[in-house]
C-alpha cells in the first residue's frame, strides 16, 4: 500500500514538472476598444505583449478593435496585421467605389457622375411606389472583401472557439436595442457587423436581427472575454479627449458625441474597472477617419509607445501567472491559409440568381479557372458588384484546400434615384438624374432613363438587352436642346438655338476587355427654333428642319486607372459614320463620310508629376457639308453641346472649321498632395479644306494653367487659358463631375 502511494506521489510530482502544468495557469484576456482609425493603436499593443511574452488565451473586441482582433485570433502576427493596414488604399475600402481597371467599360464612367443614390420602389401592379433614404451611405462592400480575403479557411460557419486564438466580438441589433454578442458563425461577417457605423456602413442582417457598430452599447467588451474564461485582462481603449470636449461644449459635435456613448456609459465604467491591466494610447490629435498613411505610422507608435510604459506591470502580471523572466517571443496562433496566395479550385458556382442569370455573371469571371489568386478573387467580386444590379457581392471557399468556390449575390430589391451636380462658369448650375428600372426579374432587360437639368438640357431613356456574344443591343432616344454661341476668331458670330432628337438602334455591341466595338444606325432631327447673327441681316431667316438617317461604328480602347488625371493605361477611340436624309443618300448624292479619331497616354514622369500627350482629329470626306454636322472647335471637354465638338484647352468658345481638323496637345500636371494637382497644357490646332493641304492650313496654338482639388463631390478646378482660336484670355471655373 505503501509503495503504492509512493509510486502516485512521484507520478504527479513528474507531472507538475512537465509543460503541461502551463494549462494550469490563469488565462489572459485582451479586449480591444472601439474608435475608427484610432484602433490601429492596438497593433502597437500587441507588439509589446509579444516582445514581453505575454501569453493570450482569449481576445475580445468591437468595431476596429474587432478587425485586430479578429485577425490576431485568426493567426496573424502584429507585424504582419501592421503590413496589411499599411498597404491598404483606406480612401477605397471605406467606400463603394470599384477601381475602374475592374469595371465594365460600359459604365466605367457612370459611377463617376453621381454623388448621391436615393433607394426607391416601383409596385406597377400595386400603382404606388416610394422613395427611401439609403440605410447607410456606403455598403460596405470593399471593407468586406477585405475580410473575406484576409479570413480564407475560416468563411464558413465555425466556433470562433476553434480558431487559433478563441475570439468574441460585439455588435448591436437596432430592432431590439440589445448587445449582440458574436461567438459563431463567419468571421468576416462578424467583423464586418461590430464595425457597421450607424449612418456610415449599411447594417448587417442577420437572422431576424439588423446589426450596426457594438460601440453604441459596448465599446469595451470586457464582460464578454471574462465570460469566455479570462482571470486575467489586459484591456486597451482610449480616453476621451477633455481639450476637444471643452472646444465643442454647446455645439452639435458634443450632442452627437455624447448621444454616440450615453448607452453605453455605465456598461463602460464597469468594465474599465474590471480590468487588470489597462492601457490608454493617447491618439487625441487623431479623428476616427484619419485613414492616411502618416496618421497610421503615428497611431500604431503611439499603441506602442502606451504598452511600452506599462512594461513593468506586465511583467509582474507574467510572473503572477508563473511564467518564467526569461521567455521566447510569444506568437499567435498558426493558421495555414495566411502564406496561401494561390487557392486550387475544385469548382466554381454562383448562388443567388437563376440559372438564366448565372450564365450572365459566368461571363465576367472564368467559371472554369482550377486556381485563383487572393488577388483575382478581389477582382471577380468587383466585376459582378460593378454592374450594379447587386446590394452586395461575397464568396465563401467550401472543404479543404482545393476548394469549392461559391459566389453568393443579393439582388437589388429597389431601384436606385441617382443624382449628380455640377458648376462651372461657362454653363452655370446643371443636376443629372439616372435611374435603371427592371420591369420584371430578369438582369438582361433594362431601362436607363438620365436627364439633365441645366442650360443645354437633355432627357435619354434606353432600353437594352444584354444577351450571348451580343453583350449589349437595344434602343435609345434622346432629346436634347442647346443655345449655341458661335464665335469667329473670338467675337460672337451668332446664337444658334436648336432642339435635337435622335433615335439610335444598336445592333450589336462586342466587349473584350477593356475593348468596346459598337454598330448601329441613328436617326437624328434638327428643329431650329432661334438664329440671331451678331448684325442685323434682314435677308436672314432661320435655317429649316433638318432629317437624317446615320450608321456608325464606334471603337474604343480605354484602360485609364482614373477618369480625373490618369496615372497609367491609355485610351483610343475611333468613330466612321455615313450620313444620309433618305436611307441611301444625302441631298441626292453620296452619302457624307466622316472618320473621327481620339487618343491619349499618361506618362509618368516621377511619383508626382505625369505628362499626358493627345491627338484628335475629326476628317469629314465631302465638300458639301450639312450645317450641323461641320467640324466645331472649342470648349473644355469633348462632344459637350454637339457630338462632333473637339475641345480646345484655354479657348473662350465654339467656332467653326474647314473639313480637317487635327488638335494636338500636351497636359502636364504635378501632384503635390493627395488631392491636390497643378496642371499645365499647351496645344496646336490645324484645319484645311482638305486632308493633303492639312500642313497648309490654318494653325492654333493655345495655353492654360490650373489648379484643382479632387473632393468627394468632384473636382474643383481654377484655370487661366488663352487660345489664338479665340484671341484672348478665359478663366474658367468648374465644380464637380463633368456630365
Amino acid at each position: 500500500m505503501k509503495k503504492t502511494l509512493s509510486i502516485l506521489l512521484i507520478i504527479c510530482g513528474i507531472t507538475l514538472t512537465l509543460p503541461g502544468q502551463e494549462l494550469q495557469r490563469k488565462k489572459v484576456g485582451v479586449v480591444l476598444s472601439g474608435g475608427g482609425a484610432k484602433g490601429f493603436a492596438h497593433v502597437g499593443v500587441l507588439k509589446v505583449l509579444e516582445e514581453a511574452g505575454i501569453p493570450i488565451d482569449y481576445i475580445a473586441g468591437t468595431s476596429m478593435g474587432a478587425v485586430v482582433g479578429g485577425l490576431y485570433a485568426a493567426g496573424y502576427s502584429s507585424d504582419l496585421i501592421d503590413s496589411l493596414i499599411k498597404i491598404q488604399d483606406w480612401s477605397y475600402l471605406m467606400r463603394d467605389d470599384i477601381y475602374r481597371k475592374h469595371q465594365h467599360a460600359s459604365r466605367r464612367d457612370h459611377q463617376k457622375r453621381y454623388i448621391i443614390s436615393l433607394p426607391y420602389q416601383l409596385k406597377f401592379r400595386e400603382k404606388r411606389g416610394k422613395v427611401t433614404l439609403p440605410p447607410g451611405v456606403y455598403a460596405g462592400q470593399n471593407i468586406y472583401t477585405l475580410f473575406l480575403k484576409l479570413t480564407a479557411g475560416y468563411q464558413h460557419d465555425l466556433d470562433f472557439d476553434d480558431l487559433p486564438i478563441p475570439f468574441g466580438c460585439v455588435a448591436a441589433d437596432v430592432r431590439s436595442g440589445r448587445e449582440v454578442v458574436l461567438r459563431e458563425g463567419s468571421l468576416p461577417e462578424a467583423l464586418r457587423a461590430s464595425m457597421a457605423i450607424p449612418g456610415m456602413f449599411t447594417p448587417v442582417e442577420k437572422d431576424s436581427m439588423l446589426l450596426i457598430d457594438g460601440g453604441v452599447i459596448n465599446n469595451f467588451p470586457v464582460d464578454l472575454v471574462r465570460s469566455m474564461g479570462a482571470d486575467r485582462v489586459i484591456g486597451v481603449i482610449f480616453p476621451p479627449d477633455e481639450e476637444a470636449m471643452e472646444k465643442s461644449r454647446g455645439s452639435i459635435t458634443e450632442v452627437t458625441e455624447q448621444l454616440w456613448n450615453f448607452v453605453g456609459q455605465e456598461k463602460r465604467r464597469r468594465n474599465i474597472a474590471d480590468t487588470d491591466l489597462l492601457i490608454t494610447p493617447e491618439v487625441h490629435s487623431f479623428g476616427m477617419m484619419d485613414f492616411q498613411r502618416p496618421a497610421i505610422d503615428t497611431i500604431i507608435s503611439r499603441g506602442k509607445e502606451a504598452a511600452a510604459a506599462k512594461r513593468d506591470e506586465l511583467i509582474a502580471l507574467k510572473q503572477s501567472l508563473g511564467i518564467q523572466e526569461v521567455a521566447p517571443k510569444v506568437k499567435p496562433g498558426k493558421n495555414s491559409y495566411i502564406g496561401l496566395d494561390t487557392l486550387v479550385i475544385n469548382s466554381i458556382r454562383i448562388e443567388g440568381v437563376s440559372p438564366r442569370e448565372t450564365s450572365q455573371i459566368a461571363r465576367w469571371i472564368d467559371i472554369d479557372k482550377n486556381s485563383v489568386t487572393k488577388e483575382e478573387l478581389d477582382e471577380m467580386t468587383a466585376r459582378i458588384y460593378s454592374s450594379g444590379w447587386f446590394s452586395r457581392v461575397y464568396y465563401r471557399l467550401e472543404g479543404e484546400h482545393p476548394f469549392d468556390l461559391v459566389f453568393t449575390v443579393e439582388v437589388k430589391e429597389s431601384n436606385t434615384l441617382n443624382l449628380g451636380i455640377h458648376f462651372d462658369s461657362n454653363d452655370m448650375a446643371a443636376i443629372l438624374a439616372n435611374t435603371t428600372i427592371r420591369l420584371n426579374t430578369s438582369l438582361n432587360s433594362l431601362f436607363d432613363i438620365t436627364a439633365r437639368l441645366s442650360r443645354d438640357p437633355y432627357l435619354m431613356v434606353d432600353y437594352s438587352i444584354n444577351k450571348g456574344i451580343f453583350y449589349k443591343g437595344g434602343i435609345s432616344y434622346k432629346i436634347s436642346s442647346n443655345d449655341l454661341s458661335i464665335y469667329e476668331r473670338g467675337s460672337l458670330s451668332y446664337n444658334l438655338g436648336v432642339t435635337r432628337n435622335a433615335l439610335n438602334l444598336v445592333f450589336s455591341e462586342f466587349y473584350f476587355g477593356n475593348i468596346m466595338l459598337q454598330l448601329k444606325a441613328a436617326m437624328e432631327h434638327f428643329h431650329f427654333y432661334k438664329a440671331l447673327r451678331n448684325e442685323f441681316d434682314p435677308r436672314h431667316t432661320e435655317p429649316n428642319d433638318q432629317l437624317y438617317i446615320n450608321y456608325l461604328i464606334n471603337g474604343v480602347y480605354d484602360n485609364l486607372n482614373r477618369i480625373d488625371f490618369p496615372t497609367s493605361g491609355q485610351y483610343f477611340s475611333f468613330q466612321y459614320s455615313l450620313h444620309t436624309d433618305n436611307f441611301v443618300q444625302l441631298k441626292n448624292e453620296i452619302p457624307l463620310s466622316v472618320l473621327k479619331m481620339n487618343f491619349y497616354k499618361p506618362l509618368p514622369l516621377t511619383e508626382k508629376i505625369c505628362i499626358t500627350p493627345r491627338i484628335n482629329a475629326r476628317y469629314v470626306m465631302n465638300d458639301s457639308v450639312p450645317h450641323m454636322y461641320r467640324n466645331l472647335a472649342g470648349g473644355r471637354f469633348d462632344g459637350h453641346y454637339l457630338p462632333q465638338q473637339i475641345s480646345v484647352q484655354g479657348s473662350a468658345g465654339m467656332e467653326f472649321l474647314n473639313n480637317t481638323v487635327l488638335l494636338t496637345d500636351v497636359t502636364l500636371y504635378y501632384n503635390f498632395t493627395p488631392k491636390n494637382y497643378l496642371y499645365a497644357n499647351i496645344n496646336f490646332t490645324a484645319d484645311s479644306h482638305h486632308l493633303h493641304h492639312l500642313l497648309e492650313g490654318k494653325s492654333y496654338l493655345g495655353a492654360n494653367l490650373g489648379y484643382s482639388y479632387l473632393s468627394v463631390a468632384g473636382p474643383l478646378r481654377v484655370e487661366l487659358g488663352y487660345s489664338s482660336l479665340s484671341r484672348r484670355f478665359h478663366p474658367y471655373l468648374s465644380f464637380g463631375h463633368y456630365f
